[in-house]
């Protein structure tokens, strides 16, 4: 009888034990994987994730690692985090080199939980390569070049990229015939739109009629804002 009695203590003081809340810092995040979808290649994609500490102690984040490709944002705005606390971690996927790639990538943030740390949060999506007559932005940096906004003349002078001259899309094929006369081949003709589409019908219809040199800005003047704010921006009349 005492060892059923002794036996009936122990199995509830292990219940007791097992179900008791452990303290504990527990970090959680509110999305664990961030799909950004389809992207074409050369066009930087924010990742963002939100985190919470679910446990009873505070968070300390130690180390974030990310992949070549996701760059950090900005910095946390701390890497201390009260029960119930929580903060956003902002990254940017750069994309080029990934053409063709289905993605599926992974950030740790490592922090002051044995068990549970790192807490793994997942990068995914699919990167579409880049066509003949497309560039990435990054590109302009490296080569000689002409910079040709194709937009209509009042949406250039409301706002254009520094050095680029305007030449509607309407009279595009005439410029380029004439431009063709004193240009060599060598020479990179970029053309850019608000978004990129317009300006990948011109090049592929030029390149099309035997103009090689010709090339996309792959995103437009939004995928320059996007990695470059206003920068090298020249805003003229609203």
């Amino acid at each position: 009888m005492l060892t059923k009695i002794l036996s009936l203590l122990l199995s509830t003081i292990f219940l007791v034990l097992v179900s008791a809340p452990r303290e504990a810092p527990e970090l959680v995040p509110e999305k664990s994987t961030f799909d950004f979808g389809t992207v074409r290649e050369g066009v930087n994609v924010p990742v963002n994730f939100t985190v919470v500490n679910r446990g009873s102690k505070e968070v300390h984040i130690q180390q974030i690692r990310t992949f070549a490709a996701c760059v950090e944002a900005r910095p946390p705005s701390k890497h201390t985090l009260a029960p119930g606390e929580k903060i956003l971690l902002e990254y940017i996927f750069e994309s080029l080199g990934y053409g063709g790639a289905t993605l599926n990538k992974q950030i740790e943030v490592h922090y002051n939980n044995r068990k549970l740390s790192p807490l793994k949060l997942n990068v995914r999506g699919k990167v579409i390569p880049l066509e003949p007559h497309q560039a990435p932005l990054g590109e302009l940096t490296y080569n000689f070049f002409v910079l040709v906004d194709i937009r209509q003349p009042d949406s250039y002078a409301k706002e254009h990229i520094i050095g680029a001259v305007n030449v509607s899309l309407d009279n595009i094929h005439q410029w380029a015939s004439e431009v063709a006369k004193s240009v060599s081949d060598e020479l990179i003709i970029y053309l850019y739109s608000e978004d990129g589409k317009e300006s990948d019908k011109a090049a592929k219809m030029l390149r099309a009629k035997g103009y090689s040199q010709y090339l996309s800005i792959v995103g437009g003047l939004k995928e320059w804002k996007n990695q470059n704010g206003k920068k090298f921006l020249i805003s003229g009349k609203s």
